[in-house]
């Protein structure tokens, strides 16, 4: 069912309300505001949107929904489980829908300015930010449409959906308007850390502040002097007679860190309590407020948390990076968060959530660069067909773009990025799902089995879906020539937009130095073997295809060389360092592309027999003869170059290591 069938925005609703019984439909109602949403659900009704909604400029809803219920099959492994116990198919079909809906009408529209096409920009004058005219409606419907806490549970003012469809949500808002996204989803993780950790008489109705959208948070971490060495950090707390900390310092780098769209803006701060040691080991968490309240939600005076200035940034104009200073006047108090010097233990919650969170922005920006690239192919007029020409046809007939054999690379290449990376964060997402149901059933070896893989996956989903994010992004620009280096089209943008995504929560360098220094040898490399079992059994099933059989082995053999690789790096560490630090940011895109490998593999299995069944419709052959094209294309051209890469890698060549600094240049 979706919008575009008569009645369905009622159905949606009574669907919705049927899964709560008891006190949990007026917490529903309370958290999501339901009758607003439903309004909203009436005015996409009214577009009278084509029932099969398949892929636009933006986004594909049908590679979305293969993703989640053909290859995962959420349906069969999380649905009416555990924890989601009461949501079936045809309601997260219909929540994916309706977000859909909202991305295209709501969002895309916001991303550049439409007639002139000049980057929309947040301002800063006279120590005020200001956000662009259209965001400002943007939260409101945002946050009465319930997007702010859709997988968050009812007791605390969310909709309690399972985590991978709330990232296919966020997939589609990313891709329509990262800049935008960026403001809500701070505010998000932000209120997930409040919930865990602050452990106040203010929670409660922090929470509900949060939760809803009236209030909204970042994550203050990043000083001038202290970027990725947080241990630097200058900010002091003192303890005060009440219990509260005064807090003195500044922070850099503070995306979404003031704005014009809420009352109230809520800041997780690092910082070190008087006294206490140096290094990360002596860093606590602060909730700051810019203003302060009581405990019935009633805002006071100015917390002196001030706006220093705002960066003027290469991309995503529209989202204000703050400088914030705090404590200016030393009238700035903070409320300490856990126990004193747990505050990075406690970052780290937010932080990983939030890297997840960016490889999301990354292979979003991937997928709109792409369908806007795959339109441009398809309608610009071009050369000549190369059959025609080798045969010397007289007067050959001018072809579009998308019938030139590198064009055609560079978009299978970008449909292959996009996809793959889309499913390895929704892998991610499906697994944290999976250790809740384990938490509900108390099953702690499945909780810590499925808890692995999110660890050893994190840094991969921020750094190799930003990295080849990128690359989309650069071969979308390409694809249209000298006018995808002019505003007129957007995908200029999106490369400028998608830059950021490779730096922030921790650059990727650094996501290499985790991979490499401490995710492959927890618990002794449990979490990597288990990886590999996982991997193993696709291979296994691909092996028995013969139209895949190929592609398994290639897959196999690039596996086998990451795993032989991480044993000679950590051999290695002990006698020549520099070769596997060298190697890091290399090995880890190696990893990237067996495991963007496997997932492709895992895509085709699915679409081979699905293609070959007789009762499959032209149009469902077409996309997935598309996938199995994708996934040969992928494990053919870039899986299959691991082995050859990762024997390099372990070369002693200490090259950038041994020139002298001043002999970069003289």
């Amino acid at each position: 069912m979706t919008f575009s069938q008569e009645g369905s925005w009622q159905n949606t609703a009574l669907r919705l309300i049927s899964i709560f019984s008891g006190n949990a439909v007026e917490n529903f109602k309370k958290s999501v505001r339901v009758v607003a949403q439903f309004e909203r659900a009436k005015k996409y009704h009214k577009l009278k949107f084509k029932e099969d909604y398949m892929a636009s400029l933006w986004i594909d809803v049908r590679d979305i929904k293969f993703q989640l219920f053909e290859v995962l099959k959420i349906d069969e492994t999380l649905l009416g489980k555990g924890r989601y116990t009461d949501y079936d198919a045809d309601t997260c079909k219909m929540v994916i829908d309706q977000a859909a809906k909202f991305a295209e009408v709501e969002l895309a529209p916001t991303y550049p300015d439409e007639v002139h096409r000049k980057p929309v920009e947040a301002t800063f004058d006279k120590g005020k930010v200001t956000t662009p005219e259209s965001y400002k409606r943007l939260w409101k419907l945002y946050c009465e449409s319930g997007y702010m806490a859709t997988a968050d549970q009812p007791e605390v003012g969310g909709q309690g959906f399972p985590a991978v469809i709330a990232a296919a949500c966020a997939n589609m808002f990313l891709a329509c308007n990262q800049a935008f996204i960026m403001y809500p989803g701070l505010s998000h993780g932000a209120a997930r850390l409040m919930e865990d950790f602050f452990k106040h008489p203010l929670r409660d109705i922090l929470l509900e502040k949060m939760y809803t959208g009236e209030w909204a948070g970042t994550m203050c971490l990043t000083e001038p002097s202290a970027g990725s060495d947080v241990g630097l950090l200058k900010t002091t707390a003192k303890k005060n007679a009440d219990g509260t900390y005064s807090i003195v310092g500044t922070k850099s780098f503070i995306s979404a860190g003031d704005h014009d769209l809420t009352p109230n803006i809520i800041h997780p701060v690092l910082a070190r309590i008087e006294g206490d040691p140096a290094g990360t080991k002596g860093i606590s968490i602060f909730m700051v407020p810019k203003y302060r309240f009581n405990e019935k939600g009633e805002i006071g005076e100015f917390n002196d948390v001030q706006c220093g200035n705002i960066e003027s940034k290469m991309g995503i104009h529209g989202n204000a990076t703050c400088t914030l200073n705090f404590g200016t006047d030393n009238k700035c108090i903070g409320y300490l968060m856990g126990e004193e010097r747990e505050g990075m233990p406690i970052m780290f919650h937010m932080m990983n959530e939030e890297r997840q969170g960016v490889g999301m922005m990354g292979a979003s920006l991937a997928g709109a660069a792409y369908l806007h690239a795959l339109d441009y192919a398809k309608q610009r007029i071009q050369g000549a067909n190369v059959i025609e020409m080798a045969m010397k046809v007289e007067n050959p007939k001018p072809i579009t773009i998308i019938g030139h054999p590198d064009v055609r690379r560079m978009l299978l290449k970008q449909k292959a990025i996009a996809e793959g990376c889309r499913l390895l964060c929704f892998f991610c997402y499906f697994c944290m799902d999976n250790e809740f149901n384990a938490m509900i059933d108390k099953n702690e070896e499945q909780q810590a089995y499925w808890h692995g893989f999110i660890e050893l996956l994190t840094p991969i989903v921020k750094a190799y879906s930003t990295d080849m994010g990128m690359e989309a992004c650069q071969l979308a620009v390409q694809t249209y020539g000298g006018y995808g280096f002019c505003r007129e089209y957007p995908v200029e943008q999106m490369m400028r937009d998608q830059k950021i995504n490779q730096i922030y929560e921790g650059t990727n360098g650094i996501q290499a130095l985790d991979l490499l220094g401490r995710k492959l040898g927890m618990k002794k490399g449990l979490y990597f073997m288990n990886l590999m079992a996982m991997i193993n059994e696709t291979i296994a099933e691909g092996k028995k295809i013969d139209a895949l059989k190929k592609e398994a082995e290639t897959v196999e053999k690039a596996l086998n060389a990451c795993a032989e690789t991480s044993m000679a790096f950590a051999k290695m560490i002990k006698v020549t360092p520099y070769v596997p630090l060298i190697g890091a940011c290399d090995f880890l895109a190696c990893m990237g592309d067996v495991i963007v490998g496997w997932l492709q593999l895992k895509q085709a299995l699915v679409a081979v027999p699905k293609f070959f069944a007789a009762e499959t419709g032209e149009q469902d052959k077409a996309f997935y003869r598309g996938k199995i094209e994708a996934a040969r294309f992928f494990i053919g051209r870039i899986t299959d170059l691991v082995p050859a890469k990762l024997e390099n890698l372990k070369k002693d060549e200490q090259s950038c290591m041994n020139i002298p600094e001043e002999s970069f240049a003289v």
